[in-house]
């Protein structure tokens, strides 16, 4: 049987395989949050807004900043479910630790203190 093959993939454990959901799961949260980051947070002045004039949004959406630190939030919850599961799955013989998920963790946690610690 080679490496990847099919009758691989079948012959996973089903926390493997419910580990590999709740990552893509995380990562699908991730960029939904980073959507609602884009629209909620506050906006950049420019030379073009200096010279004509107009205004910008110095301040996150009320709205939109609650539904942003709510999915990072979730993330952040599924991210650590994720890495508990693969901490006690893998316990035995510590052959892997998935990166992604730690770096899922660190991301979900720097978005949330952008948001609370601001720009400044």
């Amino acid at each position: 049987m080679k490496l990847g093959s099919i009758d691989e993939l079948k012959g996973l454990s089903f926390w493997s395989r419910v580990l590999g959901w709740l990552s893509i799961f995380g990562w699908l949260i991730f960029v939904v949050a980073l959507i609602v980051f884009h629209y909620a947070r506050p906006e950049h002045t420019t030379i073009l807004t200096e010279v004509f004039g107009i205004n910008v949004r110095d301040y996150w959406h009320l709205t939109l900043g609650d539904v942003f630190i709510i999915t990072c939030l979730f993330g952040l919850l599924v991210s650590l479910i994720t890495f508990a599961i693969n901490v006690i799955l893998f316990s035995q013989d510590r052959e892997h630790l998935w990166l992604n998920i730690m770096i899922l963790i660190f991301t979900f946690l720097g978005a949330i203190s952008l948001y609370f610690f601001g720009f400044d």
